[in-house]
């Protein structure tokens, strides 16, 4: 007579979580389920925050950037442009409406040269 080991009785076996067969002693995978039994498969990081807290330092950087390169690039507008034309006109001819004369100018007279002698004196 042979003596046939339950495997519930047998040392360091346990049933699978997932299907209930029951597994040896040195066995750590279900052979029917493929679910690990002794084995403790780690969680998977939680890398879900530290992606969005990059984006939005990132978009907050580039607003930063951007605003920054308007403030700098941001020019006045250009003073107005105006237009100088010389127009001969004749003595006694009108102007034209919107023409406006150029002032007079007057060329300075030429500087007085004013030379001074000495008095002679007798001794």
């Amino acid at each position: 007579m042979t003596s046939v080991v339950n495997p519930q009785w047998a040392y360091g076996s346990l049933p699978c979580q997932h299907c209930g067969e029951w597994l040896h002693a040195q066995q750590d995978w279900c052979l029917n389920c493929g679910d690990p039994a002794r084995t403790v498969i780690a969680p998977t990081p939680r890398w879900r925050r530290p992606i969005y807290a990059l984006v939005a330092l990132l978009a907050v950087t580039l607003g930063v950037l951007v605003g920054a390169f308007v403030a700098v690039t941001d020019d006045d507008p250009l003073p107005a442009r105006t237009t100088t034309q010389t127009i001969t006109v004749q003595p006694g001819e009108a102007l034209a409406p919107g023409v406006t004369p150029a002032p007079t100018t007057t060329s300075p007279a030429p500087p007085t040269v004013v030379t001074t002698t000495p008095p002679v004196t007798t001794p």
